[in-house]
């Protein structure tokens, strides 16, 4: 019995130890799209408590990406970042995130058709 009492004691330790070095919070990655480096993690962090409406426009973007029209993406992306009510750090990661998705329509263009 007492056997069994200290394993399961070692057991519960190594868990602990496993699981609080796990805690450690890392920055998001970007995605990659077509090679390119989308901060997409870091737009979603910045718009996670917008208003509704950047909410619908967050949400066009995202499924803009997920279904390959980068043109749709770029499109509504530039409608978010002249928005008025962005917080400067919204408006900045927008930026970036919209010219790094600049750079994957400019590539998809330039791919030519498969037959």
């Amino acid at each position: 019995m007492k056997t069994r009492n200290w394993l399961s004691g070692i057991l519960a330790a190594a868990l602990l130890a496993e699981t609080s070095c796990g805690q450690a919070q890392k920055a998001p990655q970007p995605t990659m799209i077509n090679g390119v480096k989308v901060d997409l993690a870091r737009f979603h962090q910045a718009f996670a408590t917008a208003s509704p409406e950047l909410q619908r426009s967050v949400s066009k973007v995202n499924l803009s990406i997920r279904y390959g029209q980068y043109a749709v993406a770029v499109a509504e992306l530039g409608k978010i970042v002249n928005m008025t009510d962005l917080t400067e750090p919204q408006k900045k990661v927008a930026s970036e995130v919209l010219e790094q998705l600049k750079q994957v329509a400019g590539q998809v263009r330039a791919k030519p058709a498969q037959s």
